[in-house]
């Protein structure tokens, strides 16, 4: 099956105090991005190892529709919404825009998991099947639900090749306790974080996505 032309952009902010200072912006922020034009599916959360960062997963297609919603009015209510609770204004647009074209993207049910453990490699230098048979190693340990990883851009202005990899686990406390043997070692610059992607907070269902979500990405 021919993987979809397009995969998740990733968004990471930077917030000032906690959920209760942040919740009623960002929710402006969601109802903005559900209703641009192509959005197919979006999710959130903050990192657990740094409540002020906030991950935005977020699937427009076709492609150009990244691009469209960038200079749409939905954008621009985005950034006045968030401009009060934003530690600092970025130099540069925090998106990156995942090319799944080669690894295929990462499954819905990776996104369900109670907990992602999130690594990226910028300027990577590694061969990518043999990093992607060290990080399956992790599906063998207690709590891992799944893996998923590859190249997702080549030759960027500032990141270079970038690498990633996602492993779900049931729990945070699972992730910390494993043995991390499957992290890529000397490929490059490497981050890692976790995140709840289903992170609840009252009275944001209106939030939820509504659109169909294409089976490619439902996949396990």
């Amino acid at each position: 099956m021919p993987h979809p032309i397009t995969g998740p952009t990733r968004v990471i902010i930077d917030l000032k105090g906690g959920v209760d200072d942040w919740k009623e912006s960002f929710k402006q922020v969601l109802l903005s991005i559900k209703a641009s034009d192509g959005i197919i599916h979006h999710q959130w959360g903050p990192w657990e190892d740094d409540n002020s960062k906030l991950e935005i997963v977020a699937v427009w297609m076709p492609k150009e529709k990244i691009k469209e919603f960038g200079a749409s009015p939905h954008h621009e209510k985005c950034l006045e919404a968030l401009k009060p609770v934003l530690k600092s204004m970025p130099a540069k647009c925090p998106r990156l825009d995942i090319d799944v074209s080669e690894a295929g993207p990462p499954p819905l049910p990776m996104f369900k998991t109670p907990i992602i453990e999130v690594i990226t490699v910028n300027h990577f230098t590694g061969d990518a099947g043999a990093v992607k048979a060290t990080l399956a190693a992790a599906e063998k340990l207690s709590g891992c639900t799944m893996t998923h990883c590859g190249v997702m851009q080549k030759n960027t202005a500032d990141m270079g090749t970038v690498w990633m990899g996602w492993v779900g686990w049931e729990s945070l406390e699972q992730s910390k306790k494993a043995d991390k043997s499957y992290l890529p070692k000397g490929v490059g610059n490497i981050e890692v974080h976790h995140v709840n992607l289903n992170f609840p907070i009252k009275g944001f269902s209106e939030t939820n996505p509504e659109h169909k979500i294409p089976k490619v990405l439902q996949q396990a």
